[in-house]
């Protein structure tokens, strides 16, 4: 679940669409929605990290119901001469910004900050960084928080999609991600060589990772009380859109109160400083008709959000704050023993600090993703 983001500012520079696209017969456009088909790109000038470039494209991937939909990224592509196999890709996966279109993440990766603390010192390694934004963030629809299969499916096509815009990119990459991203990061590991087998995911570093989520929210009811941070009524509401963008036909309706059914449909809009404001003196009870451990609720929310605990057959790195509140510590124990039982090489780094993890982490991601490739 989500770390406390970066300042939010509207975003989506988006590149020119093929002028005689509107023109073109459904029939005859279909092909262009294959997972990784670039639909537009343009520079960013002004909005590189050092010693790079930057290029923001659209690009085609998919739900998790197969469906063909649309998601934004962008790529930053070290200056200078790559390597003979090409540039090493880290594909970020980005931590809880919100839902809706102005709630895009990787706008934040123009700014100072950003560029120290995230997009640089994998420049400085000599790694292109692809960030996507995920499905609905600045593209048609709404986003389905915590869909582990869309979230993985919009990472790996990212790099596919990368790779058709710059060339001097390898085959060969690695994914990180903190929070949601972990999330999107273990669900990449586990499909990346199932959905893109022409690639080459050579490790899969998780920060404080949102795991077991469907261990804990069914536990919610009307009989809970306030609870002392707002942000929980936020992660909620954000996980009850998400299941409701994710699966359009489970009747969530029938959960909510009214005042759930408003908290819901603005958590489907509002990002993460905004959606925090609004839930200021709402708690998870007042938004919930009845238990969510009733009906079918646990058995899509399941479907949805569950990363495997088998499958793997990259080498994973965990990284977990043992003071976390967010990311419980414990649900991250669980599942990483669980990995480590099904076989996954799993290295579990922990720290004596909070959800904030990825600060303390970045070194040693970094020192794995190098050992790997």
């Amino acid at each position: 679940m989500p770390m406390i983001p970066l300042r939010r500012v509207v975003p989506l520079v988006l590149g020119p669409l093929l002028a005689s696209a509107a023109a073109v017969p459904a029939s005859a456009a279909a092909p262009a929605a294959v997972p990784g088909a670039v639909v537009s790109s343009a520079p960013l000038p002004g909005r590189q990290a050092p010693g790079s470039t930057a290029t923001t494209i659209t690009y085609w991937t998919e739900n998790s119901l197969g469906q063909a939909r649309q998601s934004l990224a962008t790529i930053y592509v070290p200056t200078g001469t790559a390597p003979a196999s090409g540039w090493p890709i880290l594909a970020n996966a980005h931590v809880t910004a919100g839902l809706g279109d102005d709630c895009a993440y990787t706008d934040d990766y123009g700014t100072a900050a950003a560029d120290v603390n995230v997009v640089t010192p994998w420049i400085q390694a000599g790694f292109a960084f692809v960030a996507t934004e995920y499905i609905g963030i600045g593209t048609e629809g709404s986003h389905a928080y915590l869909d582990a299969t869309a979230e993985a499916n919009a990472v790996i096509d990212s790099v596919r999609a990368a790779r058709a815009v710059a060339p001097t990119l390898s085959s060969s990459y690695v994914v990180n991600g903190i929070s949601q991203g972990g999330h999107a990061t273990l669900a990449t590991a586990a499909l990346a060589k199932e959905r893109a087998p022409e690639l080459r995911l050579a490790a899969a570093m998780a920060d404080a990772p949102a795991t077991k989520v469907d261990g804990y929210i069914p536990l919610a009811g009307p009989y809970i009380p306030p609870l002392p941070a707002p942000d929980y009524t936020t992660y909620v509401s954000y996980i009850l859109a998400g299941l409701e963008t994710a699966r359009p036909d489970f009747d969530l309706d029938a959960y909510l109160t009214p005042a759930g059914r408003a908290v819901v449909d603005d958590a489907h809009r509002l990002c993460y400083f905004d959606m925090n404001t609004r839930t200021q003196g709402v708690s998870i009870g007042q938004m919930l008709a009845k238990p969510l451990n009733t009906g079918d609720f646990p058995a899509v929310l399941r479907d949805v959000t569950r990363l495997p605990v088998s499958g793997y057959d990259v080498p994973v790195l965990v990284n977990q704050g043992r003071f976390d509140v967010v990311a419980f510590p414990f649900l991250t124990d669980l599942q990483v023993t669980e990995m480590l039982l099904n076989g996954t090489k799993v290295t579990y780094r922990q720290y004596a600090t909070g959800h904030n993890v990825w600060a303390q982490a970045l070194p040693n991601n970094i020192a794995f993703a190098r050992k790997y490739l």
